[in-house]
């Protein structure tokens, strides 16, 4: 985990993010055994015919092994190419623990929330998750590297992490249910994960939206309702946090971190419709929702450990000004209004309105169009491939049906 500050017009902006560290793995030949199935099961020629496609293989896989290259967006490229070239490899190439199929392969990947944690695999499902997750985490790192100061900053680290709930989104819908029916596997890379890192990311990307809608001196009524989805999204990310397989799993300020921050905009929102509802003289509601607004805060500061002083500081400043209108509102009440007040319990949900959502990595991450190994016509291996992958497919739906009957007897 990482964090950078930000200062902007309002107290409550001026908060760090999360951007997620990539994992690590260790260092394998993917040169060799391609280029012996190739000569093996096609021809010699054949393999010195796709000697170009083998280095390239070669140098991708090193690279990613690599420390990672200090510019975010080479990385960002590096790891969408190598990608592209498993699907390509997936499709050409039976890699398994099966006699006949290329079996000196053997992926590992550490956790990254965990790194003592690994898994190993003798098949590409976990190496395309690990690829996939390390992408979302290496747009959430140039969502931070964004100055979020600017206008531009912030519409640019918006965009980072929408690509990064987009990545984690990709990766919980394709690949992590197949990465976790291996013989190993970590949790980071699980679809409960996976879907708690989207949200997260769309969180943050919503976050910005609401710091450049207060710069623009938009209405409290449109802040309000900007700034109760940056609270659901943190809310979503902090229920799957909560429960298996994600308890217990990450550091305990990440935790604390995503719940100050879910109180801090549930709060800032009832802020802000609190401004619109003055301003409509409905006084009766405006202190109900004053109230909500401080006792959310007040319930999150009780577990304040680990949490950043930036963090605590916007919510203390939230607090005053939810204070100050408060009493104002309550002396006004009192002299002139003479309203009865509701109980916060009693309320409607604030409205929400959401402005982001996960980018479509469909197009991105597209091998439809590469030319790699397109010499190999994936004939005997695709029929032992597609036994293993029906076998694989019929796993997951099983799993898959498990999980839904699991989710509605939970609902």
């Amino acid at each position: 985990m990482a964090a950078s500050p930000s200062s902007s017009s309002v107290a409550a902006t001026t908060n760090i993010m999360l951007a997620i560290y990539e994992k690590k793995t260790s260092s394998i030949d993917l040169y060799r055994p391609l280029r012996n199935y190739i000569s093996l099961t096609y021809s010699e020629r054949e393999a010195f015919n796709l000697e170009d496609d083998l280095e390239t293989v070669k140098q991708l896989r090193s690279d990613v092994e690599r420390v990672p290259d200090p510019t975010p967006s080479t990385r960002r490229d590096l790891l969408q190419n190598y990608f592209k070239a498993l699907c390509l490899i997936e499709t050409r190439f039976p890699i398994s623990p099966d006699k006949d199929h290329i079996n000196t392969v053997t992926f590992l990947w550490f956790d990254a929330f965990k790194q003592k944690q690994k898994a190993s695999q003798q098949n590409i499902h976990l190496e395309k998750a690990a690829v996939l997750f390390n992408l979302g985490a290496v747009y959430s790192q140039i969502g931070l590297s964004c100055d979020r100061t600017t206008v531009e900053g912030r519409r640019l680290a918006s965009h980072s992490f929408i690509a990064a709930a987009g990545a984690f989104a990709y990766l919980r819908d394709n690949a992590a249910t197949k990465a976790s029916v291996g013989s190993s596997t970590t949790v980071d890379i699980s679809v409960e994960c996976a879907g708690m890192l989207e949200r997260l990311m769309l969180a943050q990307a919503q976050e910005c939206v609401f710091e450049n809608t207060i710069a623009k001196g938009s209405t409290p009524g449109v802040c309000a309702k900007i700034s109760r989805q940056v609270g659901l999204y943190y809310e979503e990310a902090l229920g799957a946090l909560n429960v298996a397989p994600l308890k217990d799993h990450f550091d305990k300020a990440w935790v604390t971190h995503v719940q100050l921050k879910a109180a801090l905009f549930y709060a800032e929102a009832c802020y802000r419709y609190s401004l619109e509802l003055h301003e409509k003289e409905e006084i009766a509601e405006e202190i109900a929702r004053l109230k909500s607004g401080i006792s959310a805060l007040t319930e999150a500061k009780k577990s304040p450990k680990g949490a950043a002083a930036q963090l605590l500081d916007a919510i203390s400043k939230l607090e005053a000004n939810l204070n100050r209108n408060l009493d104002r509102a309550v002396k006004e009440n009192d002299r002139v209004y003479l309203m009865r007040v509701p109980s916060p319990s009693s309320l409607p949900p604030l409205p929400a309105f959401s402005m982001v959502k996960p980018m479509a990595m469909n197009e991105v991450l597209d091998a439809s169009k590469e030319k790699m190994f397109a010499s190999l016509v994936p004939d005997s291996s695709a029929k032992a491939l597609s036994r293993y992958t029906e076998m694989v497919d019929d796993v997951i739906r099983t799993q898959a049906e498990k999980l839904q009957q699991g989710s509605e007897l939970t609902r």
